[in-house]
């Protein structure tokens, strides 16, 4: 699926968060606090002490990649939204750059109208949403673990 213009932007935004992130010593501290995406899947390999607490399949970024599914996986730094499809298709959010977590109703192409989590967060001076909707219908997972 094509990248909605505001992922364009993240995009830019990541892409100069890497490229700072390059010249960084590798115990450098990212994950927490960056928002990265389209990274190659080696990036988002879990760093000493981070732990997944949930991974959870068949979930839809509902507004960057609308009809993609992909896997959830909340770690205590971060969360990482991977598609099943492509693995260089991938978003992870440090929980600094999170400024809010609400449920909401929104239009999803695998599921229709449906609740839907909406993730409002700040890096680099930029304002991103995020919304991922789950889809196994009538499954709360997604809004008791985040």
């Amino acid at each position: 699926m094509a990248a909605t213009s505001s992922s364009a932007a993240a995009a830019s935004a990541a892409g100069a968060s890497a490229e700072a992130g390059a010249a960084m010593p590798d115990n450098f501290v990212w994950q927490d606090r960056e928002i990265r995406f389209d990274v190659p899947p080696p990036e988002l390999s879990l760093r000493p002490g981070e732990k997944i607490i949930d991974a959870i399949d068949s979930i839809e970024d509902t507004k960057g990649n609308n009809g993609e599914r992909g896997t959830l996986s909340i770690t205590n730094l971060r969360l990482i939204w991977v598609s099943q499809k492509k693995a260089n298709i991938n978003l992870s959010v440090g929980y600094n750059c999170v400024i809010d977590i609400t449920i909401h109703t929104a239009n999803s192409r695998l599921r229709g109208h449906t609740q839907a989590l909406y993730i409002l967060t700040k890096f680099n001076n930029s304002r991103f949403e995020f919304i991922f909707t789950n889809l196994v219908k009538n499954s709360p997972r997604l809004f008791t673990t985040v």
